[in-house]
């Protein structure tokens, strides 16, 4: 970085030479390092593998440590979620390559160092390149990286270049060093030709911490090896940066007490724990080799659903247009609909895709003049620009209901070429949210959270939201969730649409691939027996009046006082498109909620019927439902004001808990054809 700026700073504090720079820029190292020392390191040669959250780290402690020289190579682009741990994500550096910013950086700290850039990363083409008069190599690439880290390490080793990894994990890291007389990678992880991906990343993971000191307080639920996806924090790569420096320093000086592989250290300043050893015959070892069957067997599906398939995400060019749009439309079809019924189709071609409501796949009770299946079909189209997003296609939605004989035309999805379009931090959101029935913590979801969710909703126009979360108030509309709820098992249509609804078999679910399966209703073994055994109304209708009602109810009520808090979202107008506009708020909040690993569950009853007496009047209830629902709504309006002269959508309620195990399927897109466009 040799700018005129640069010069004059330089010169001004006179320090413009390479000698002069070194006099001063590093004099504190000395006591720590000597003169011969600190001249070896200005020759040094250093080569990075990765300029991310470890590697931009290591990076820039060994600049500062006075190494003269790197090869580093990255591919990748910063980008706003690597905020949280990258040393170069800086709003300034968004969309620019990580390579380039870092070098930027580094060269701000030594503006006389001496790079190789290497923009393609490190590849099987430019490995001997990149490796070429390296000292040493330091692993900075991501964690799911494996055969590109397995090529750099083999590489290494046979030309003689010691390797070190650390890798965060919790408020943790875990450090290997690997030498050119120990033992090789695929020695210590124990890899094999014929060892799937996720065996390996396994296998890594496990030799990487062979004691791990941070599976006490790691929330798993953010861990998927499938997915590539886990949770890191920014001090745990600072702190990878510390241990790998330090042992890059012992070994670029000759320094004793290196301690390659079987070798093994993990510093984990959260639980105050220094765990260290030798792991004799690395993961060949007996009990390495039990853990590793424990996790494939027992904790690798720990947080699998069933149901619920993810399809594989398109990419535009070498997959085409035909196969973003089936991945957006699955998108769709992945939305929150009133028992899952599946409400919506889709018609139009190529960058055009239509959506429609069907009117006869939903004609109970709740979905009054359509207003449910509407606000199910919002929750798509908010679905699908994410997955369109996603896919590096900019959406534009346009908003024109059209009634016809047997469905509703409500808007129009055109996927359109755009520059800067990066994939929205809740795509991952979309295949992951689900209903969940659980009981959940207690503890409260903060008011800055429902902050987030209540902007996060109204972007969308005349859309409301409002909350509670004291438990007095859960208490109070718990009540009402018990008075309204009531009326699902005494009512009729209400009841035996449920039961239509509800697959009592694995098989059924499987066939139909709408509903609900029955583990996905978390009435546990006892609730499972009274739910087959009360399928038939007249059986339903006899335990009604011994009080089977009242019970149902409360253990509705008992979800509410279960959890960290309720919302309300409601609209301004109860026409097609304030409802569709609610259908979207609602499915953003739904999402937002599932980014941060709040379960979420629909308390419909109170809503619904509402919406309903406001639609059908209040004839379309019984008198005795009638004073039942105004007792409740009346302590529904103590806890959110406004309640009686607003249009409510949806009561929901919130919290931190267990996920589930049963999700709900999805009909295949052919089962949603739509009309010409």
């Amino acid at each position: 970085m040799n700018t005129p700026e640069t010069r004059q700073k330089l010169d001004v504090f006179h320090v413009a030479s390479h000698n002069t720079y070194q006099e001063a820029a590093f004099c504190r190292n000395l006591g720590l390092l000597d003169a011969n020392e600190q001249n070896r390191l200005q020759h040094a040669v250093v080569a990075v593998a990765g300029l991310g959250g470890v590697g931009g780290g290591h990076l820039i402690a060994l600049a500062r440590s006075g190494v003269g020289g790197f090869r580093l190579a990255d591919f990748d682009r910063f980008d706003p979620v690597n905020g949280n741990r990258q040393y170069g994500a800086t709003v300034s550096a968004f969309g620019r390559e990580k390579l380039r910013v870092m070098a930027e950086n580094a060269l701000e700290v030594n503006p006389h160092l001496s790079l190789t850039l290497f923009e393609d990363g490190v590849t099987e083409e430019n490995v001997d390149a990149f490796l070429d008069g390296a000292d040493l190599v330091l692993d900075g690439l991501d964690f799911f990286v494996f055969e590109v880290r397995r090529m750099v390490f083999k590489k290494a080793l046979e030309k003689g270049i010691p390797v070190i990894t650390a890798g965060p994990m919790g408020f943790s890291s875990a450090l290997l060093v690997f030498t050119p007389d120990g033992m090789g990678f695929d020695e210590y992880f124990d890899i094999r030709e014929e060892d799937t991906y996720i065996e390996r990343i396994l296998k890594f993971a496990m030799g990487l911490a062979p004691r791990p000191t941070h599976f006490g307080y790691v929330n798993m639920d953010f861990v998927d090896l499938r997915a590539k996806r886990g949770p890191s924090l920014g001090c745990a790569c600072q702190l990878c940066a510390s241990l790998a420096v330090t042992e890059a320093l012992r070994l670029l000086l000759g320094r004793k007490g290196v301690k390659p592989v079987p070798y093994f250290l993990q510093f984990d300043p959260y639980v105050r724990k220094l765990v260290k050893g030798r792991l004799r015959m690395g993961n060949r070892h007996p009990v390495q080799r039990l853990k590793l069957w424990i996790a494939k067997n027992y904790m690798l599906d720990r947080n699998k659903v069933i149901g619920p398939v993810r399809p594989e995400q398109p990419d535009l060019a070498a997959d085409g247009l035909a196969a973003v749009r089936d991945y957006v439309i699955s998108a769709g079809v992945q939305a929150p609909s009133g028992d899952n019924c599946q409400p919506w189709r889709f018609s139009g071609k190529g960058e055009r895709i239509v959506l429609s409501l069907d009117k006869g796949t939903d004609e109970s009770f709740f979905n009054v003049r359509q207003a449910a299946s509407i606000v199910a079909c919002g929750a798509a189209m908010e679905n699908m620009t994410l997955a369109a997003q996603a896919c590096g296609l900019k959406p534009e939605v346009e908003l024109r209901p059209e009634e016809g004989a047997g469905e509703i035309r409500l808007a129009a999805l055109t996927l359109k070429q755009g520059e800067d379009v990066h994939e929205p931090v809740l795509h991952d959101a979309v295949w992951l949210r689900c209903t969940n029935r659980k009981f959940y913590s207690r503890k409260p979801v903060s008011d800055g959270v429902w902050e987030h969710i209540r902007e996060a909703v109204e972007r969308f126009p005349g859309t409301t939201l409002q909350w509670i979360s004291a438990q007095d108030q859960l208490k109070k509309f718990a009540e009402s969730v018990c008075l309204a709820d009531r009326i699902r098992t005494e009512h009729r249509g209400l009841h035996e649409h449920l039961n239509a609804m509800i697959r009592f078999t694995q098989k059924d679910a499987e066939e139909t691939r709408d509903g609900f399966p029955l583990g996905n209703l978390e009435a546990g073994r006892a609730g499972n027996l009274f739910l087959k055994a009360t399928r038939s109304w007249s059986v339903m209708k006899a335990l009604n009046t011994l009080g089977a009602s009242r019970g149902v109810a409360a253990h509705s009520g008992k979800g509410i006082l279960r959890s960290g808090g309720v919302g309300l979202i409601s609209t301004q107008a109860l026409d097609t498109e304030s409802l569709f506009l609610a259908g979207r708020a609602l499915e953003r909040a739904w999402l937002t909620f599932t980014h941060y690993g709040i379960r979420f569950q629909p308390a419909a009853a109170p809503a619904l019927f509402r919406l309903r007496w406001l639609l059908e009047g209040e004839t379309s209830f019984s008198p005795a439902h009638g004073k039942l629902l105004g007792r409740s709504w009346s302590l529904a309006e103590e806890c959110f004001p406004g309640f009686l002269a607003s249009r409510p959508v949806l009561f929901f309620r919130v919290g931190f808990g267990p996920g589930i195990k049963y999700g709900t399927y999805r009909k295949p897109l052919t089962a949603f054809p739509g009309g010409d466009a």
